[in-house]
């Protein structure tokens, strides 16, 4: 029987995995464009590949060294997650981007063995940030509880002015590993708060009716306000189908984005469906309006080199997938300063990786000005868990509301510590060695 079309495809994709490698700074992209995450999935890999992209066509790449990025899709799968991530390793990539936090949540045990930086922008689970005892492992600029805690503080101080200020909170994820994961810090955060809480999970590939019955439920309890965490993802239209169940978008502040960014486009909602006050919380300006995004509609989508269609404007997962490519190059660009020379390893992107301090000249030099606040990492705090900001939709643009929040690190401090210690369980039951063992002691002046 001659070999299948899929199984000739694989073995020439390995074959040809060095030559490309050695031909620029291998990287690895975990995507999931296919599957029921592919709403989000897209403009997330998008952003991120067309400003890596940008930097190849407008500087030859980072350092004079080009890079190779190589997006490996997964469709939201386990066991393709951890197939890419095994190929990532053999090509010799310098970093790997999870592309959602289960995929992230599940590699963990995987990464010191392998000395692989494993960077989640924005969506890392908790452990992720101590540096100390994962110094593998990089969540900037916020965790997930970062954010979660974020919408809580918000939530309890009452919101913008005119969304309804109450006391009973629901918690909408999705039904995985990393949807369930956040659950009991949140639940215990708002009890603190005062708030009564219920947690609600949303199944994956489920009917359209099946979809909409978590909604029904939570529109019957009628709570006050909805966080709704797509962090890990969410298959589906959640928005519309919370909308569809009577449950009124201004009453929701998402932690994450679920991809559904045609409701923000004129003319997109119905007389019944409206995203106007929906609230969502972020660590980066909306919209295209900078420099470097003229670079890439330049370089890069006009001249044919982008999955993103000309026509769609940059939404709030394009825009995290940019500033995930902007963490990458910086964390390579320090990682050659570093070690002295173009070619680097993934020990020396650790390293990279913990040097970055992203101030306010580094993104105007950048053509980021304003699109981010500052961002330092270290050997021990590798997430920087800068204060994040809460933006609502106001049927035209998003808008900043309130003040920033800086994530609430003591009360948070013993739910990491109870978090870390189940994580070393986890990694000695899987691998069989001792656990997440601490690090190295972090050099002077690296804490």
């Amino acid at each position: 029987m001659p070999p299948r079309p899929a199984v000739i495809a694989a073995l020439l994709g390995l074959l040809a995995g060095p030559a490309a490698a050695a031909e620029g700074l291998p990287l690895t992209v975990l995507t999931e464009r296919t599957g029921p995450m592919a709403a989000s999935g897209t403009p997330l890999a998008n952003g991120l590949t067309d400003y890596l992209t940008m930097l190849d066509r407008r500087d030859g790449g980072v350092g004079g060294t080009r890079l190779a990025v190589e997006e490996c899709e997964t469709g939201g799968e386990p066991a393709r997650a951890l197939a890419c991530y095994e190929a990532a390793v053999a090509r010799g990539s310098v970093a790997l981007v999870p592309g959602s936090a289960d995929a992230a949540l599940a590699l963990l045990p995987r990464l010191a063995s392998d000395r692989m930086p494993l960077v989640a922008a924005g969506y890392g689970p908790a452990a992720m940030a101590r540096g100390d005892v994962l110094p593998w492992a990089f969540a900037p600029p916020a965790t997930v509880w970062d954010s979660l805690s974020a919408a809580l503080v918000h939530l309890a101080q009452g919101g913008s002015e005119d969304s309804p200020q109450g006391r009973s909170l629901a918690y909408v994820h999705r039904d995985s590993p990393a949807g369930r994961e956040p659950e009991p810090v949140l639940r215990a955060l708002a009890a603190e708060a005062g708030l009564a809480f219920r947690a609600y999970a949303l199944p994956d590939g489920a009917s359209s009716d099946e979809n909409t019955a978590p909604w029904r439920a939570i529109r019957a309890a009628d709570p006050d306000t909805v966080i709704l965490d797509a962090t890990a993802g969410l298959s589906g239209t959640p928005l519309r189908d919370a909308a569809a169940a009577g449950l009124p978008l201004n009453r929701v502040v998402t932690v994450g984005w679920t991809g559904e960014d045609d409701l923000l486009r004129p003319g997109a909602g119905t007389r019944d469906l409206t995203a106007k006050g929906l609230r969502t919380v972020t660590w980066h300006a909306p919209g295209d309006s900078f420099p470097a995004f003229d670079q890439i509609d330049l370089l890069v989508i006009d001249a044919g080199l982008s999955r993103t269609p000309k026509e769609e404007s940059a939404g709030p997962l394009y825009n995290r997938g940019v500033y995930a490519g902007v963490i990458l190059a910086e964390g390579i660009r320090n990682a050659q300063a570093l070690a002295g020379k173009r070619r680097i390893d993934g020990s020396e992107m650790r390293r990279g990786l913990e040097a970055i301090n992203l101030d306010p000249v580094r993104w105007k030099e950048l053509g980021l000005v304003g699109f981010a606040r500052r961002i330092r990492l270290s050997c021990s705090d590798h997430s920087g868990r800068r204060p994040l900001t809460v933006q609502e939709w106001t049927g035209a643009r998003w808008v900043q509301v309130g003040d920033e929040i800086p994530p609430p690190r003591e009360r948070l401090s013993p739910h990491l510590d109870a978090a870390v210690a189940a994580l070393a369980e986890r990694v000695a039951a899987e691998t069989g060695t001792a656990g997440a063992k601490p690090r190295e002691t972090c050099p002077a002046g690296q804490q």
